[in-house]
C-alpha cells in the first residue's frame, strides 16, 4: 500500500511540474506579439492565407490554453466572400509535453460564433485546398476535442445560390490523430432541427482523395430517421467503400422543411439499400423503397472509369399509379385535360433524357400494375431499353391491358424531341376501355386490334399527336352499345323497320385505316362501321392538329326495306371535336333530299319502296372490309 501511494504522489508531482513548465512557457510567449506572429506564419505557410486576430490571451487554469477573439482567415481572390472563416471566439488547447519543448500540437478546439464559407469555383477550385505541396503536418494536430456553438456554415458552388446551415451545437471527441471519433450535433435550418450522431474509426485522411473509414451515421428529424453504417467515404473523391443505408420516415414534412424542398409527400417512406464503391464504380443492390402503396425493388450500377460513363438499372414495382404516385411523392399531378381535348399539353420529361448526355446505359423495368392517368390499367408491364447520350431505344415493351395484350418498340431523341413508335394491341376489349376510363356509356364485348407505326415530334403529348405521321389501323369486333340516344339515331337514319331496339345498337364491326401525315389523315373509305341493322362507310378527314374530324357517308340497311331519313338524304356527316363528335345530315345534299321527299309524296311512296328494296338486295360490301381493301 505504501509503495502504491509513493508512485501516486510521484506521478502527481511530475504532472504538476509539467503543468507549471507549460504555463510558464505559454506566459512567456504571450508576452508580446510573438504568439500572434507564430500563428499567422503557420497559416500563411500552410494555406498562403492571412490570419487576423483581435485579442489574444493565455489562461493557466484549469489547463494551459489560448483564447482568441475576432479571428479570421482570408479566402483566395476568386472567392465571393473575403473570408474562409470568421469566429468571435476560439479557444485552443495544446498537448502538454510538446509545449514544454516549444512546439504547438493542437489537442482541443472550441468555437463560438463561427462563420465558415466553403466554395467551389467555376474551374473546380476549392477554397479550402492548400496550394502546391503545402500541407499541415500530422504532428501538429492531435485533436481529441472539438466543440462548436452558435455557428453557421455556408456552401456555394460556382454561381449557384449559397446554402447555409446553422450549428446549434456540435461536440466531437476522439483519440489522438483523429481516431475513434464520436460526434453529436444539432443542426438547424428553416426553423427545423436535425440531430446527428456519428462514430468514425479514423478521420486522419479526411478530405484526401479516396479516403474512407469504418463508422456509423445516424440522423433524426422529428419522427424520421436515417442510419448509415459500414465503410464510409470521407472524401469528395471516394474510391473504396461499402455501407448499408436505412431510412424510416412516417412523415417527411420536417425533412422537406429542413432541406427547403418544394415537395410535400403526404405518405410514409421507407428505404433500404446496400452501396459499394470500387475506384470509379458504384454498385447499389438490395434497393427497397416503400412509398404509399408503391413497393419498388431494384439495383443500380454506375461505371465512370472509362471515357464514356455507363450505367445499368433493374427495377421491379408492384404498383405505379401515374397520378397517385406523383401525389405521394409530393409533386403536383397537374391539371386534368379539358373535356374536349384528347391529350394534355404539359411538357414531357425530355430534360431527364438530355441529362444522360455522354453516357451509355441499360434499363430493365417491370411493373406488376401500371395505372395510366386516364384509368387504363396495364398488368405485368415490361420494358427493356438502352440509352446513348440523349437517345433512348426501347427494344421491346409489353403488357396485358383491356383483357388483351400490348407490345411494341420505340425510340426517343431528346435533342429533336422526336419519337418513333411501333405498337400493337391485340384482343383487347372496347367494353373494358369504357369501364376503366369511367365512361357512363355501357358497352359489352368489342374485341379490338390496333396497329400503329408512326413517327412524330413535340414537347407534349398534344404536340406529338399534332405531328404524327404514319398508319394507324383499328379493328373492333361485335359489341353491344346500350344507349337510347344511339339507338334513336340509328332508327331515324336507317328506317322504321331496321332498328331492333331503340335503346341499344348491336355493332357487328368497326374499322378505321388512318394514313396520318403531319397530324392529318384523309381519304376515301377510311372509316367504316356495321350494325345488325345498318352499315356506314365514310370518307373525309381526321385532323389531330385541331383534334377535329369531318367524315361523310351514306347509311344503308344491311337487308330489307329502309324508310328512314337516310332514304331522302344523300349522306350523313360526323363532324366536330374528336372527343365529342356530332352526327347529322349533310347540308350539301339538302336540295336532293327535298326533291326525293317531293317525289315520294307524288308517287305515294312507291319510289321509296323500290329504292329501298334495291339497296337491301344489293348492299355494298361489308364496310369493315372495304376500309382495308382500298389503297
Amino acid at each position: 500500500m505504501r509503495e502504491w501511494r509513493k508512485w501516486a504522489w510521484a506521478g502527481a508531482a511530475a504532472g504538476t511540474l509539467l503543468l507549471i513548465l507549460a504555463a510558464v512557457f505559454l506566459y512567456r510567449l504571450a508576452d508580446g506579439e510573438q504568439l500572434k506572429q507564430f500563428a499567422q506564419d503557420k497559416v500563411r505557410q500552410a494555406w498562403g492565407r492571412e490570419l487576423g486576430v483581435g485579442d489574444l490571451s493565455v489562461s493557466l487554469l484549469p489547463y494551459p490554453h489560448l483564447e482568441a477573439r475576432d479571428v479570421s482567415v482570408s479566402n483566395p481572390e476568386w472567392a465571393h466572400d473575403p473570408h474562409l472563416l470568421v469566429s468571435s471566439r476560439i479557444e485552443a488547447r495544446f498537448a502538454l509535453l510538446p509545449l514544454i519543448g516549444g512546439k504547438f500540437v493542437l489537442e482541443s478546439l472550441r468555437f463560438d460564433g463561427l462563420q465558415t464559407n466553403f466554395e467551389i469555383g467555376k474551374d473546380g477550385q476549392r477554397n479550402w485546398d492548400m496550394p502546391g505541396e503545402r500541407h499541415l503536418q500530422a504532428s501538429d494536430i492531435e485533436l481529441t476535442d472539438l466543440r462548436i456553438r452558435n455557428s453557421t456554415v455556408t456552401w456555394r458552388q460556382a454561381e449557384a445560390e449559397p446554402y447555409s446551415l446553422h450549428i446549434t451545437h456540435l461536440e466531437a471527441e476522439g483519440s489522438a490523430h483523429l481516431r475513434n471519433v464520436a460526434l453529436d450535433a444539432v443542426l438547424r435550418r428553416n426553423d427545423q432541427d436535425l440531430t446527428l450522431k456519428a462514430e468514425f474509426n479514423d478521420l486522419a485522411a479526411l478530405g484526401k482523395p479516396g479516403a474512407s473509414t469504418g463508422g456509423m451515421l445516424f440522423a433524426k428529424s422529428d419522427q424520421s430517421t436515417l442510419l448509415i453504417k459500414g465503410t464510409l467515404p470521407i472524401s469528395l473523391e471516394p474510391q473504396s467503400y461499402a455501407f448499408s443505408a436505412a431510412m424510416n420516415a412516417p412523415s417527411l414534412a420536417s425533412a422537406y422543411r429542413f432541406f427547403a424542398l418544394d415537395q410535400r409527400s403526404p405518405v410514409p417512406l421507407k428505404l433500404d439499400l446496400q452501396a459499394q464503391g470500387a475506384g470509379r464504380k458504384l454498385y447499389i443492390s438490395d434497393l427497397k423503397l416503400e412509398m404509399g402503396k408503391l413497393q419498388l425493388l431494384g439495383a443500380l450500377q454506375i461505371d465512370r472509369s472509362t471515357s464514356r460513363q455507363t450505367y445499368a438499372v433493374d427495377l421491379h414495382a408492384n404498383l405505379i399509379d401515374m397520378r397517385q404516385t406523383l401525389l405521394d411523392a409530393g409533386r403536383p399531378a397537374g391539371p386534368e385535360k379539358p373535356s374536349n381535348e384528347l391529350f394534355r399539353d404539359k411538357p414531357l420529361p425530355w430534360p431527364l433524357l438530355s441529362a444522360l448526355q455522354g453516357m451509355d446505359g441499360r434499363i430493365d423495368a417491370r411493373i406488376d400494375l401500371l395505372r395510366l392517368r386516364n384509368g387504363i390499367e396495364v398488368k405485368d408491364a415490361r420494358a427493356q431499353a438502352r440509352t446513348r447520350d440523349d437517345t433512348m431505344d426501347v427494344a421491346a415493351f409489353s403488357g396485358t391491358l383491356l383483357d388483351g395484350g400490348v407490345q411494341g418498340d420505340a425510340t426517343f431523341v431528346a435533342r429533336s424531341r422526336a419519337v418513333r413508335l411501333n405498337m400493337e394491341l391485340d384482343k383487347t376489349l372496347l367494353s373494358q376501355w369504357f369501364k376503366q376510363t369511367g365512361k357512363k356509356l355501357r358497352v359489352d364485348q368489342g374485341r379490338m386490334r390496333v396497329d400503329m407505326r408512326v413517327e412524330t415530334h413535340g414537347e407534349s403529348m398534344k404536340e406529338l399527336a399534332a405531328n404524327i405521321t404514319g398508319p394507324l389501323n383499328i379493328n373492333i369486333g361485335q359489341a353491344r352499345i346500350d344507349s337510347a340516344q344511339a339507338g334513336q339515331a340509328e332508327y331515324w337514319l336507317n328506317g322504321l323497320f331496321s332498328a331492333k331496339d331503340a335503346k341499344r345498337v348491336d355493332m357487328a364491326c368497326f374499322s378505321a385505316k388512318l394514313p396520318f401525315k403531319d397530324g392529318v389523315a384523309k381519304g376515301s373509305g377510311i372509316v367504316g362501321a356495321r350494325s345488325d341493322a345498318s352499315q356506314l362507310l365514310t370518307s373525309g378527314t381526321v385532323d389531330m392538329r385541331k383534334q377535329t374530324l369531318d367524315l361523310r357517308g351514306k347509311v344503308r340497311a344491311r337487308s330489307g326495306i329502309s324508310l328512314g331519313i337516310s332514304t331522302f338524304a344523300n349522306e350523313v356527316k360526323i363532324t366536330g371535336r374528336i372527343a365529342k363528335p356530332e352526327m347529322g345530315l349533310d347540308e350539301s345534299g339538302a336540295v336532293g333530299a327535298l326533291a326525293r321527299i317531293g317525289a315520294a309524296i307524288v308517287t305515294s311512296g312507291v319510289s321509296i319502296v323500290v329504292t329501298s328494296i334495291w339497296d337491301g338486295a344489293n348492299p355494298e360490301s361489308d364496310p369493315c372490309q372495304v376500309v382495308f381493301s382500298r389503297k
